[in-house]
């Protein structure tokens, strides 16, 4: 449970790809939607709460994305606040908790930040914030709920950048980097090296490398690859970041 004090209102918490050498061509992802601010209002004769979030939110690495949520107060001097609010995944059974504080020696209006949070777990999508806000006087007490704020959350935007084809002996090396979109952060998931023949029409998984904490990878590519030979790197199975692929053909 979070409690605001008077002195020291705090925050608290409970894509241009570049392909070059034996050639290359690259697709990354679309650009976020821009934000809407999202209201909603508890009122009671013993005070009032007004909570604002922005949606869509978007993850930006792999750790809980913690969301601001600003809370404006009004109440008699005599109340105290309770808020038990709790974000909720639509279509699933995520459900996480969040709770504030305002004691009778809090100022009677005020706001300050708080946050709700969403896990990579939980994945992108559309969330529901709810819960109640207790009021309790000195004489009396009202629980009021709050009316539900719906707000989606999008996966980080990832891209593979540098992606180069070179010859180590009768191999071909492929590397390049897999990263978030705007940030030195590795992408998350897995990272697919393919390869499709001259002629062919399928693609044939041929290496999964491992990817740096910067988004640096490589893998050596065997038997030797004909000329006219495409080969696609891409990002698989990452909850928190879009997927995304870049092709090189060998010369």
């Amino acid at each position: 449970m979070r409690r605001l004090t008077a002195r020291q209102p705090v925050l608290v918490f409970l894509g241009i790809l570049f392909c070059a050498s034996i050639g290359s061509t690259c697709i990354a992802g679309g650009s976020p939607a821009a934000a809407v601010t999202h209201k909603t209002e508890v009122t009671s004769p013993l005070g009032s709460i007004q909570m604002t979030l922005e949606s869509p939110q978007q993850f930006i690495e792999a750790k809980c994305l913690f969301i601001p949520l600003d809370i404006a107060w009004s109440r008699r001097s005599d109340v105290t606040i309770i808020g038990e609010l709790t974000v909720r995944k639509t279509g699933s059974s995520v459900s996480n908790p969040d709770s504030f504080i305002l004691a009778r020696s809090e100022p009677t209006t005020g706001n300050y930040t708080d946050y709700v949070y969403v896990c990579p777990a939980d994945g992108p999508g559309a969330f529901v914030l709810t819960g109640t806000v207790t009021f309790i006087a000195s004489d009396s007490s009202d629980v009021v709920e709050v009316p539900a704020i719906t707000f989606m959350v999008t996966q980080a935007k990832t891209s593979i950048t540098q992606l180069t084809l070179s010859r180590s002996g009768s191999r071909i090396v492929a590397s390049g980097r897999a990263i978030v979109e705007g940030d030195d952060v590795a992408a998350g998931g897995i990272l697919v090296i393919a390869v499709r023949k001259p002629g062919a029409d399928e693609w044939v998984n041929v290496a999964v490398p491992p990817v740096g904490r910067t988004g640096e990878f490589s893998a050596r590519i065997g038997p030797a690859l004909a000329a006219g030979t495409w080969v696609r790197a891409q990002v698989l199975k990452c909850k928190w970041c879009s997927g995304t692929r870049a092709y090189a053909r060998v010369r």
